[in-house]
């Protein structure tokens, strides 16, 4: 009997967990189930089962592993020697985003949104998904040290502030994007090279 490779179980398990993302799409949060994630699986009941026990399990694999693997896609941009200036990372992050995003059976981007719901009444979707976050805003806070450094940010700027506000402005762009799909990431791009002008001074 042929060996089952590492690839091979990887690839199963990738397909579960797009199948749960594809139903928690579809059917949102409350209304998925393990029946669901099944049929859009094209897998058999016991092959699902072999790896997530149930929904909950599911859903949090789900949205951890496509966290991990965006933080993953992002983390170039924000670690750049030289870093180029916020206008320019911000628009390369959300250009990042729409593509990671891009699904052929659902909108990672609503999954996203209805896991940031979810996560609410969910302790331990919150306690999976909750340092992603805090680990992404860690690496924009040192990006905002860098800017400070290099003359792109204002000397008495905060990096945490910045850090705290450059990531709600992603998280919103993701939320607005999953709402209003005409929002597009080359809006948002221009959107920041009009707002982080180099060099502008406030009107006295």
């Amino acid at each position: 009997m042929p060996r089952v490779t590492d690839a091979y179980l990887a690839a199963r398990r990738n397909q579960v967990l797009d199948a749960v993302r594809a139903c928690v799409d579809r059917d949102g949060l409350q209304g998925a189930t393990m029946e669901g994630i099944i049929g859009l699986s094209g897998l058999s009941t016991g092959t699902v089962y072999k790896y997530i026990r149930g929904k909950d399990e599911g859903v949090e694999a789900a949205m951890g592993g496509a966290l991990d693997g965006l933080t993953t896609a992002l983390l170039p941009y924000l670690t750049a020697d030289p870093l180029p200036p916020p206008a320019e990372v911000m628009g390369q992050l959300v250009r990042t985003v729409e593509t990671f995003a891009r699904r052929e059976t659902y909108s990672l981007l609503r999954v996203a949104v209805h896991g940031w719901s979810a996560a609410l009444s969910n302790p331990a979707l919150l306690e999976r998904t909750a340092p992603v976050y805090r680990g992404f805003r860690d690496l924009l806070r040192d990006a905002a040290v860098t800017w400070k450094e290099d003359g792109a940010l204002p000397g008495d700027a905060d990096p945490d502030d910045v850090a705290a506000c450059l990531l709600s402005m992603l998280m919103g762009h993701v939320a607005q994007q999953a709402l209003l799909p005409d929002t597009s990431a080359a809006q948002q791009a221009r959107g920041y090279a009009a707002l982080f002008v180099s060099g502008a001074s406030p009107r006295a």
